[in-house]
């Protein structure tokens, strides 16, 4: 019997670690942009990124930012140079890149009855929702911005959104970044 119980538990334990490291990634592009003949970026002049927490009043962005920042900026690096866009710092470039993570409470609800259509076409009575479970935890999103200087405006939006775990090691959380980042760049439309 115990070991059924700690076999069930760690299958338990493994279901909700790869359902809480599921990471959603989403593009936008300006589809009238070309990005071929492209071969050179760097970091938008203003800087290359912030931090927006709005979870809680003790949250520190810019504490966030000194212990992420540096983890961000080295995945995008590494991971345009394998895309084969050149770096020049200070010079003239074919692209601004810039970051944007965001911190914000999320929620996720069930209601009762919610999977039943408003008419009661299967003989049951009209069932008024009322959530029989709700979950209230910090959703993070890592928003890279691809700017064409020529133009002024962002031509291309990568997000990756996930829950936020604080728990996590800062190892676990790097390795986290630079697989969402791989995942980001691997959708920036080929030069």
């Amino acid at each position: 019997m115990r070991q059924v119980m700690v076999c069930f538990a760690l299958v338990v334990g493994l279901v909700s670690a790869a359902a809480a490291a599921k990471v959603e990634i989403r593009t936008q592009r300006d589809k009238s942009f070309s990005f071929k003949n492209l071969r050179t970026w760097d970091w938008h002049p203003d800087g290359a990124g912030d931090v927006k927490m709005m979870s809680t009043s003790f949250d520190e962005p810019k504490r966030v930012k000194e212990q992420l920042g540096p983890v961000i900026t080295q995945a995008v690096e590494k991971e345009l140079a394998t895309r084969g866009l050149n770096r020049t710092p200070g010079g003239k470039t074919d692209l601004l890149v810039n970051y944007y993570l965001l911190v914000m409470p999320a929620t996720s609800s069930t209601e009762m009855g919610h999977f039943l259509p408003s008419v009661a076409e299967y003989g049951l009575p009209p069932i008024k929702q009322a959530t029989n479970y709700m979950r209230a935890f910090e959703r993070g999103s890592l928003v890279i911005d691809v700017v064409a200087p020529a133009l002024k405006t962002v031509v291309w939006r990568g997000i990756a959104q996930t829950e936020v775990n604080r728990e996590l090691s800062d190892e676990a959380r790097a390795a986290r970044i630079n697989k969402a980042v791989q995942d980001i760049i691997k959708k920036l439309p080929a030069k």
